[in-house]
């Protein structure tokens, strides 16, 4: 099976970097606010860990083949400075479905850039031929949801780990 591969994307204020294990070593210090880990657990990370987590992400898919991984690295399109991430996990084989999931660094957030990045990354999709969406969301993360609600999604009652389905 051949999965899709991410492509640098562009916004009016956005550029969406493929993934690459050289990204680590920038993307530290944009993850590096344990803010961001209140909603979805962990901690942050090392350049170690990104380059390690990075070097299996880049592959494009799960070890066994059955999930299909694209990732970007989100910059300011005027200075290339990177402010989060953005993440599509195809869940079928016709690559018809995606779960979506954003980060955006908290010195950057609202300024709509979770939104901006997530709208181009489902309109890229889009024209890959992927026409499903979700994500999963803490019912708590008010800002997520928003971001939700503007890409069309709405909230199920469907909970994994204690976070709220949301499908198109």
């Amino acid at each position: 099976m051949r999965w899709l591969a991410a492509e640098p994307i562009e916004s009016e204020r956005l550029r969406l970097e493929p993934l690459t294990v050289r990204h680590g070593t920038r993307m530290v210090s944009v993850l590096a606010d344990p803010s961001i880990y209140h909603f979805m657990g962990g901690e942050p990370p090392s350049a170690l860990t990104l380059a390690r987590q990075y070097r299996r992400q880049v592959v494009g898919h799960s070890p066994d083949g059955c999930i299909g991984w694209l990732n970007w690295i989100v910059t300011l399109a005027e200075t290339e400075t990177p402010i989060g991430v953005v993440q599509a996990t195809l869940l079928e084989r016709s690559q018809a479905a995606a779960d979506l999931s954003w980060v955006i660094t908290p010195a950057q957030q609202g300024r709509g850039y979770a939104t901006e990045a997530a709208t181009v990354l489902v309109g890229w999709l889009n024209e890959h031929g992927v026409t499903g969406f979700a994500a999963n969301i803490h019912p708590e993360h008010g800002a997520s949801g928003a971001v939700a609600r503007r890409l069309g999604l709405h909230p199920t009652a469907v909970v994994v780990d204690g976070e709220v389905r949301w499908e198109s």
